[in-house]
């Protein structure tokens, strides 16, 4: 496996999550499953992937962030999703402000402990104006942000089709006994 060093040359800044990302929850709607009309659009909720509709409600690259119904409170549910999305309401849809780069900002996020900031009792729930007051490390060169944010998305990339082969593999070798 390669490693790579960047050679970064500006400092980095603890800043808001308010001042590098704006928020678009305004855009979500929630739909029922019997009321989705079947479709090729990724429907979203707090975990991921829920469905596939008809229609959209954002078009562009996105982080989005549980909000509540989270599966896995120590591994906070935050994604990087680009192209049309149905996003319903369990899911804060954030996109990186001034250049800020979303791949980036995606790995930010998933590197901040969520517990602290969320409420409720059973279901726990991240709110929004919460969400927006967290504090993020961050370079102040936004061209380094997106070569860190390329970085470990092609990592995930790398992992995840290792993982896929890795299953082949493994159910391939069951099948044959």
């Amino acid at each position: 496996m390669a490693f790579f060093v960047f050679a970064f040359t500006n400092s980095w800044e603890q800043r808001k999550l308010e001042d590098v990302a704006n928020r678009y929850d305004n855009l979500r709607i929630p739909v029922a499953a019997s009321e989705r009309i079947s479709g090729e659009t990724p429907y979203y909720g707090a975990n991921g992937i829920q469905d596939y509709v008809q229609g959209y409600t954002h078009d562009g690259e996105f982080v989005l962030v549980a909000e509540d119904g989270a599966n896995d409170l120590k591994n906070y549910p935050v994604q990087y999703v680009s192209g049309k999305i149905w996003v319903n309401n369990h899911a804060h849809v954030l996109q990186g402000k001034n250049s800020n780069d979303n791949k980036f900002l995606k790995y930010n996020i998933s590197q901040t402990n969520i517990e602290p900031f969320l409420v409720g009792g059973g279901r726990a729930k991240l709110n929004a104006e919460v969400m927006m007051k967290i504090e993020v490390s961050s370079p102040k060169n936004t061209s380094e942000q997106q070569k860190i944010g390329t970085f470990f998305s092609n990592l995930d990339n790398l992992i995840t089709l290792h993982q896929r082969n890795n299953s082949k593999t493994f159910l391939t070798e069951i099948l044959q006994c």
